[in-house]
């Protein structure tokens, strides 16, 4: 049996450790096969989104325009212009609308690509022909009941303005503190006038309310139901501004004659007054809305109501 001597174990080599990477390149390729080449400035590139085929977004966009709905929007235009020339009576306005129609068609036959604007200018076509639609059926049915409320309104007023008079409210007026013997504003007298001078508002007011009324419906036909609540308070208001109107000229004339007692022989230039006050209430509102302002009570804002709009 021989004795091994004992010697080193062998060294792996770099390919059986796997790090082959490590060992050093050779000389000649470590030298560069070419020069560098100099540095060049181009500029702002435009860059193309990653993953973007214009050709074939292009084609994906246009793919939703097919050739069904190219002929049911140019069906639907000629369904809009047998509309108007059946249902519009005004003739600006089917000129307007036809207009459109034929916008539109032109822009369709140009090409597909105005699609969406053949479609924008019949959607508003399509819209006006609705909205004259909806006037006609407000008019005729909440303006008709408008109609008759404010006739209502201004039978009760006529009737009260001829039947009332002093005998009348005495009973009831002496327990406010009126007396027909009472000097000044305490008179008797002066609280029938007043009233009387609400009345008149009132009838400004209902009248006012059937001026508009006309005016939106047979005129500009473009009544909307959204303002029924200014022809349902207009009456009221019309009241309440023929009381401020006689309020107004009592305390001028007292004022003015502080020591004397008034007579006044005519109130028809009160009630005169009163009656367009109530009738041009915004008028008055816008007045009242600058004095405040004048002296920093408020701010002046824009109303919007029928009778605003017919002037």
């Amino acid at each position: 049996m021989s004795e091994e001597t004992p010697q080193a174990a062998a060294t792996p080599t770099p390919e059986e450790t796997g790090q082959e990477d490590m060992l050093p390149l050779p000389p000649e390729e470590l030298a560069p096969t070419e020069p560098p080449k100099p540095y060049e400035d181009r500029g702002m590139q435009a860059v193309e989104p990653v993953g973007w085929d214009a050709s074939t977004g292009l084609a994906e966009a246009f793919s939703l325009v097919t050739l069904e709905r190219i002929r049911a929007l140019w069906r639907q235009a000629d369904a809009l212009q047998r509309r108007v020339l059946r249902e519009v009576h005004d003739k600006k306005l089917a000129t307007e609308l036809l207009d459109k129609i034929l916008e539109a068609r032109n822009a369709l036959s140009e090409s597909f690509e105005n699609y969406e604007e053949a479609e924008r200018l019949l959607n508003e076509v399509a819209f006006l022909l609705e909205y004259q639609k909806r006037v006609r059926e407000w008019s005729y049915s909440t303006g008709l009941l408008i109609f008759f409320y404010e006739v209502t309104w201004m039978t009760i007023l006529g009737v009260a303005l001829i039947f009332l008079g002093p005998g009348l409210v005495e009973a009831w007026a002496t327990r406010l503190g009126y007396s027909p013997d009472a000097p000044g504003m305490n008179n008797l007298t002066w609280f029938v006038l007043g009233v009387r001078s609400a009345i008149w508002g009132g009838l400004g007011g209902a009248t006012g309310a059937l001026y508009a009324l006309w005016r939106h419906v047979a005129v500009y036909r473009d009544f909307d139901q959204d303002h029924l609540l200014w022809y349902l308070v207009s009456p009221l208001q019309g009241m309440a501004l023929g009381a401020f109107a006689f309020a107004a000229v009592m305390a001028g004339l007292l004022s003015m004659l502080p020591g004397e007692e008034i007579n006044i022989r005519s109130a028809m230039a009160i009630f005169a007054m009163a009656w367009v006050m109530g009738f041009q209430q915004n008028v008055v509102y816008n007045i009242v809305r600058r004095v405040l302002k004048a002296v920093g009570l408020g701010e002046t804002s824009d109303t919007s109501s029928p009778m605003a709009e017919v002037g």
